[in-house]
């Protein structure tokens, strides 16, 4: 096979490595194509990944392309995990919706709907040239990128996050439940997913008693999944929330915290950058590299080859990926894309039937894939009123005139990625 890999210069490169050594046995014989517009990063990386194939003696040939469709073409699979205009772009995201009251964060609310109009044309871009390749996509805002492939062009695209895994792992520590022997039912949208079916080696768990007896932990708020909040959320809806439920449900003490903090979180990964691409530059350089797992160079590329093996190999293997709903949620448009159970194999994703979304956030949810909808099609056409309609849709934004403010400020700070806003 071969596998193009655009972004490949990114930080999260060496976890791609390790998830292709972690199946090196099933690739065998595969081509890494890879491609990103750093080229200082991405010879980094490519000679990492190759020294790295080497030592394990796993035979995975990698090749280096500069220019974007010669990493495409012939592609069995397209990786994309890219992030344009890079963390500076990201801080603006974060940033300006923040001075205007409202949660700055790079995938949910106005924040990521300014990545979305930067992301959405490469990824049209890379489905032009990818043929009947699987674009295999982590690029954020996974939900709406996914919608705006799937809408508006032919390509065959799996959106992914591997979040699920995260938040299933922080729910077992906090229910006091063994992670590798729990298998949870995440449904809704990408960073708006509820579970009310939980499984402990297949024996469907009495959810509502577990949160009855669960105690609150201590500490207060924290930077990332917010264990505190997310456990009083989940007492009070009798299920289990998603991570980023704290943006929509603390939205005005997320604010203020945000704000007391006083850097961005692209600010603050920018300052460790540096260091990180230090060490992973001098282990490219040794025989046997073992680069920082820091920045997502951990296991966070198992998930994204395990798709790509689950497709290739056609193993039915069940994962919790982004893709039409085909009526996996009653509650939601059949084409609309959702973040559900999904049995894959060599036709892709086939959801499974999930029933109707949780009446306490069934509108919430609504609202989000209505909001997402405008906003994949404001990405894809350079609509500003459809730009405008998408940012008033969202549940962080509670008035015209800040998404008016928003949306102005934004398209001037990202013009040269908007090349759809004329």
């Amino acid at each position: 096979m071969k596998i193009a890999i655009i972004g490949a210069g990114s930080g999260y490169m060496p976890g791609v490595i390790r998830g292709v050594l972690h199946r090196a046995a099933d690739l065998a014989g595969t081509e890494l194509a890879c491609h990103d517009i750093d080229a200082a990063h991405l010879e980094v990386m490519t000679r990492l990944a190759t020294r790295m194939f080497a030592a394990r003696g796993a035979d995975v040939p990698v090749s280096v392309h500069h220019d974007l469709k010669s990493a495409v073409s012939g592609a069995d699979f397209v990786f994309t995990t890219f992030r344009p205009g890079g963390l500076e772009a990201r801080h603006l995201d974060e940033s300006i919706p923040l001075a205007h009251g409202v949660v700055g964060q790079e995938t949910a609310g106005p924040g990521g709907f300014l990545m979305a109009l930067r992301s959405v044309p490469v990824l049209l871009e890379v489905a032009e040239h990818a043929g009947d390749a699987w674009i295999v996509n982590y690029t954020n805002p996974t939900n709406i990128v996914t919608d705006a492939v799937t809408r508006h062009t032919g390509a065959r695209v799996i959106g992914l996050c591997d979040q699920n895994i995260g938040d299933t792992e922080m729910w077992a520590e906090l229910l006091d439940l063994p992670f590798d022997r729990l298998e949870a039912d995440w449904t809704g949208l990408n960073h708006a997913t509820w579970c009310e079916r939980l499984r402990l080696d297949g024996r469907e768990l009495d959810l509502p008693r577990l949160l009855d007896d669960l105690e609150i932990p201590g500490g207060g708020a924290t930077p990332w999944r917010d264990p505190a909040r997310m456990a009083e959320l989940a007492k009070a809806l009798g299920f289990l929330p998603n991570s980023y439920a704290k943006y929509y449900f603390f939205h005005d003490e997320v604010v203020a915290e945000l704000r007391a903090k006083g850097t961005t979180r692209a600010q603050d990964i920018q300052a460790m950058l540096p260091a990180y691409y230090d060490q992973v530059t001098a282990e490219s350089f040794r025989d046997d590299p073992d680069p920082s797992r820091e920045r997502g160079g951990g296991e966070h590329g198992e998930f994204a080859v395990d798709v790509i093996c689950a497709v290739a190999r056609d193993e039915g293997r069940r994962m919790i990926v982004n893709t039409r709903n085909n009526g996996a949620i009653a509650s939601l448009d059949p084409d609309a894309i959702v973040e559900v159970p999904a049995i894959v194999g060599r036709s892709g994703p086939v959801p499974l039937t999930m029933g109707e979304l949780p009446r306490p956030v069934r509108g919430l949810t609504r609202a989000i894939h209505e909001y997402e909808r405008l906003a994949a099609d404001a990405a894809v056409t350079g609509s500003r009123r459809t730009a405008l309609q998408a940012l008033m849709a969202h549940p962080f934004v509670r008035s015209k005139h800040t998404a008016e403010k928003i949306l102005d400020e934004g398209l001037a700070a990202h013009r040269a990625h908007l090349p759809q806003f004329g």
